[in-house]
């Protein structure tokens, strides 16, 4: 009974914050951070890395994000009586692969092994979101999501050899990222 409690809670705060979210379009800075994948990808990390166990990483996660859709579209539904359907497929499809890559994260932050080099895929991830590569040029786009990049560091921080390696890691995958067509998923 108390796990079925936990879980409603989980389900009814996450709703709560898609009315949020939908609120803060307006609002300029926020309404900007929030419509990005990086904010998105930060959070999760966060829910699935400080979960007590992988299931529990891949339940809470998708249990956010799908009450935060709900909420987010039934409050833009009632606001404007309609919204955009691209924008609920793609999101709802992130939301069906959130239970396997909370479950990669949860490893990356609790697993022995595994921490020397997964933690690479959401910090590669955030680096890509927030930098602007070309072949001759490295550019700073968004600074919240640098920040944010920052902030993965510290949520995987073990010691100075594996955030080292870590680190190096997530350049060469946001350089994957940024260089294959895998950049036009993430820039939605």
């Amino acid at each position: 009974m108390k796990k079925l409690v936990v879980l409603l809670a989980w389900l009814i705060g996450s709703v709560l914050f898609g009315i949020a979210t939908k609120l803060l379009d307006s609002v300029p800075f926020f309404g900007d951070v929030f419509t990005r994948m990086g904010i998105w990808v930060l959070i999760a990390t966060a829910i699935a890395a400080y979960s007590k166990t992988a299931i529990r990483a891949a339940v809470h996660t998708f249990l956010f994000f799908l009450g935060m859709l709900i909420g987010y579209y039934m409050y833009s539904a009632h606001l404007f009586g309609v919204y955009s359907t691209n924008d609920m497929k793609y999101w709802g499809a992130v939301a069906v692969f959130t239970p396997f890559l909370a479950v990669v994260v949860w490893y990356a932050k609790n697993g022995r092994c595994l921490a020397s080099f997964l933690p690479a895929l959401p910090m590669g991830l955030m680096l890509s979101l927030s930098l602007g590569i070309g072949l001759f040029y490295l550019h700073v786009n968004y600074l919240e999501e640098f920040i944010m990049y920052i902030i993965l560091c510290a949520i995987f921080y073990r010691n100075f050899k594996q955030l080292t390696m870590v680190i190096i890691l997530s350049i060469m995958v946001t350089g994957v990222i940024e260089l294959t067509p895998l950049y036009w998923f993430f820039i939605f």
